[in-house]
């Protein structure tokens, strides 16, 4: 009786070893790509959520330094609206500029850099409803591609001694 030898395979061909590498290292790119991408998407993210907040901190500023202004002056360069004065009820004055790109606040506290605008883009002030609404438009420094280009409107109500 012949007795046959039974076969056995204890190790991996070097054909299949290759095979698997060459996966595993288009699995790892892929994965790579992703996470770099995930990882700029977040930061662009995190780039506009400042922006809104550094506008709503404008905004919010505005509209109250006029709400307890007694009366506003819009000063102007070439035709251009260029800055707002506001008389404070208490005799103070706060006023608003645009220099250099940036949206200044100067009140009896000192002088603050609010906001960067568009290059392209310039501020203006206006007056509504026979003086007693001020209106501030300024358009958005356009780091972000899907925002680029809007401009903001901030309006209010000055005091004039009202309550």
């Amino acid at each position: 009786m012949i007795m046959g030898k039974l076969i056995t395979r204890n190790a991996f061909t070097l054909v299949e070893m290759v095979v698997v590498i060459a996966l595993l290292g288009v699995v790892m790119s892929v994965a790579t790509a992703m996470m770099i991408g995930l990882r700029q998407f977040s930061s662009s993210e995190v780039a506009l959520a400042n922006r809104n907040m550094e506008v709503a901190a404008l905004a919010n500023l505005f509209r109250s330094d006029v709400r307890i202004a007694s009366s506003a002056l819009i000063t102007a360069n070439e035709n251009k609206s260029t800055g707002l004065k506001l008389a404070l009820s208490s005799g103070g004055e706060i006023n608003y500029e645009f220099e250099n790109g940036m949206v200044i606040r100067i009140s009896p506290q000192g002088k603050q850099r609010l906001m960067g605008v568009e290059s392209g883009e310039t501020v203006s002030f206006q007056m509504r409803n026979d003086g007693t609404v001020v209106e501030f438009n300024c358009g958005d420094k356009g780091a972000f591609s899907g925002f680029k280009g809007r401009t903001f409107t901030f309006w209010a109500a000055l005091d004039r001694g009202q309550k």
